[in-house]
């Protein structure tokens, strides 16, 4: 009942979710042709501007250049995290102790402890969320063909991987919102809040480093490393958050 009712609550934001991301993935797949002519067209010698500007626009057309790199660059570093952070933050908002997030209460009398109210709608957030992170990374590698391409499945794997855990956080952030609020648009938006500091945040550190950083699987691309530190302080701060959440639900006077 518990994880039926958590998917009844979701479903909607779920799937749209899905059809969303599968659309854009599609979208970046085709646009490649387009792209390459328009990198080729690029000369970085003929553009003004300081030395640094030169060799910056010159690394980006060689990673441009090729397929694999076009798809990190444009999917897996760009669009793919933010989406996901947004489906995220989606996802988690919402207490799973109102109905359809109206304020209603109800379920509170059956013999289901809150905590595990709380386990159920995070765990099954993050089922969702996962379909939502590895399937848009595996339609890049089914689609590449279309175009006479190959996109490894494996990396994909492995770049969905990243993005899903990185994600994690901000489900939890939701999550966690939403057992101080019983509506679902202000966890989301102070979770949407909360992805954009934590993306500037990434820009001061060194390249290569951040939340996000993570999520684009960046170590990963260029020399085949898992960035492990970031993503074992992601899953920690989202079970974190959850448990909070969780807490917070048990002290409540109903």
């Amino acid at each position: 009942m518990l994880w039926y009712k958590s998917w009844l609550d979701t479903r909607w934001r779920f799937l749209l979710g899905l059809a969303l991301l599968l659309v854009f993935a599609c979208g970046t797949v085709v646009s490649f042709p387009t792209v390459q002519e328009l990198v080729r067209s690029v000369s970085p010698s003929e553009i003004a501007g300081s030395e640094v500007l030169r060799q910056e626009l010159q690394e980006s057309i060689e990673i441009m250049s090729t397929f694999r790199g076009y798809a990190w660059s444009e999917w897996f570093q760009s669009n793919f995290p933010i989406a996901l952070a947004v489906f995220a933050a989606l996802l988690g908002s919402g207490s799973p102790l109102v109905k359809s997030g109206t304020g209603t209460l109800f379920s509170l009398a059956l013999p289901v402890a809150r905590s595990r109210w709380i386990g159920t709608r995070a765990a099954a957030g993050l089922a969702e969320l996962f379909v939502l992170a590895l399937l848009p990374s595996i339609a890049i590698a089914v689609l590449a063909p279309i175009i006479g391409e190959q996109f490894p499945l494996g990396e994909a794997l492995v770049f969905g991987a990243c993005a899903f855990v990185g994600a994690s956080v901000f489900l939890g952030i939701a999550v966690y919102l939403s057992t101080l609020v019983n509506d679902v648009w202000r966890p989301l938006l102070i979770t949407c809040f909360a992805a954009v500091a934590i993306g500037m945040v990434g820009l001061a550190l060194p390249e290569g480093h951040g939340l996000f950083a993570a999520m684009a699987g960046g170590a990963y691309f260029e020399d085949g490393s898992w960035p492990w530190s970031e993503l074992l302080i992601s899953a920690a701060a989202a079970s974190g958050f959850v448990y909070a959440a969780a807490a917070n639900v048990v002290r409540r006077d109903f």
